[in-house]
């Protein structure tokens, strides 16, 4: 009898305990956006170009891991800045943030490439939760290219709408 009461409270406690939540930040998981921003670019060496600016389109998806108190995650994107030196531009940059509250700063670095060669980009950024799906980022990116005897410099402003598939 004795037994058979303690199994039954066991079953009844283990019943009634609470199922844990996966507690996550409104920065993690799949997200997709699109971006429109300003690229300022020269070149000089062989090919000589002044400063010139470009209003663009652009276009990134991603994901983000909580991991202790940051939000780590890979990134690709594509920047249609076509007529700056380097002309259409795609890669894929490592995303790292500390989110507080609804804001997330955030640093990237990574690769980008198409024309006229593969180099290192990076950036930093702020992004804004509007909602638990919608958000809005301010950013700036650069990259310098070294091919063929030029040097050309890009440097980027955007403004970016994500929408994160909760």
């Amino acid at each position: 009898m004795a037994i058979s009461t303690l199994a039954t409270a066991g079953v009844a406690g283990a019943q009634e305990m609470p199922v844990p939540t996966q507690v996550h930040s409104e920065f993690a998981g799949p997200y997709v956006g699109i971006k429109l921003g300003e690229n300022w670019s020269n070149a000089k060496g062989v090919v000589n170009t002044a400063t010139r600016a470009r209003t663009f389109f652009g276009a990134m998806a991603g994901y983000g891991f909580d991991v202790g108190p940051f939000v780590l995650g890979p990134e690709v994107f594509a920047d249609l800045h076509n007529g700056s030196t380097t002309g259409r531009d795609a890669g894929v940059d490592a995303r790292i943030g500390l989110p507080i509250n609804r804001i997330m700063p955030y640093a990237r670095i990574g690769f980008t490439g198409i024309s006229p060669d593969t180099r290192f980009h990076g950036g930093l950024g702020v992004e804004y939760a509007v909602s638990e799906d919608v958000h809005v980022g301010l950013e700036w990116a650069a990259d310098t290219s070294h091919t063929n005897g030029t040097k050309r410099n890009n440097n980027s402003l955007t403004v970016g709408l994500q929408y994160y598939f909760q």
